[in-house]
């Protein structure tokens, strides 16, 4: 089973890179198997990954396997998975869009735009926490119940997800409302919609959520 996860991991790790979230020293993933976590090493190239460097860690960060440092990050996975029992993936990233608005100290909220209403309805702002402590889990604990992507102040952004797919998913459609936010700036900004219609839209992301539990 580890095998597979470690598979995914590097595919979705190099899809990442080569859509610009991540980098060497930038971004982070992660899967989960019952106490065992699976995550990308430290200063690799995201895009040179194979299943060899995956390390595999406990949630208290004791190397089980793998001959490479796991992410100086493995503290923002571990605390994650502890507080969401839920999910079984993780992604840090430093996507440029969604990053600039944590880089402002700005949360991802609109009025303007369906999908991210339907998708996320806001994407909160965590404190800053200074990386590779568990300083930088304190400002998200308090939105991690509740939300599957949350920025992290001056630092990037995090989404978790039932596998490393769909949470690969909402990382690119975070960045993708992000950018399509950043760019109708330059137009005036977005227009908000109908109270009516944003009800309607509250009301499809509630079944939506219904629905997949």
């Amino acid at each position: 089973m580890l095998d597979e996860m470690k598979s995914q991991l590097v595919e979705v790790a190099k899809l990442a890179y080569k859509k610009g979230m991540v980098n060497t020293y930038e971004g982070n993933l992660s899967v989960r198997k019952g106490d065992f976590i699976c995550i990308t090493p430290s200063g690799v190239s995201k895009g040179l990954l194979n299943e060899d460097m995956i390390s595999v860690i406990d949630l208290d960060g004791r190397i089980i396997e793998g001959s490479c440092k796991p992410s100086s990050e493995w503290r923002l996975h571990a605390l994650s998975y502890i507080n969401r029992t839920d999910i079984n993936a993780v992604i840090h990233a430093h996507s440029p869009y969604t990053t600039a608005y944590a880089i402002a100290n700005k949360a991802i909220e609109t009025k303007a735009y369906p999908e991210m209403i339907v998708f996320f309805d806001k994407i909160p702002l965590a404190d800053y926490g200074t990386q590779a402590t568990d300083e930088i889990f304190d400002g998200v604990k308090k939105y991690i119940p509740d939300h599957d992507a949350i920025l992290l102040a001056n630092h990037g952004i995090i989404t978790i997800g039932k596998d490393i797919y769909d949470t690969f998913y909402r990382l690119e459609a975070a960045e993708s409302i992000a950018k399509a936010l950043i760019l109708s700036e330059f137009l005036g900004g977005g227009k908000d919609l109908p109270q009516a219609k944003i009800d309607e839209l509250y009301e499809i992301r509630r079944n939506k959520i219904k629905n997949s539990k």
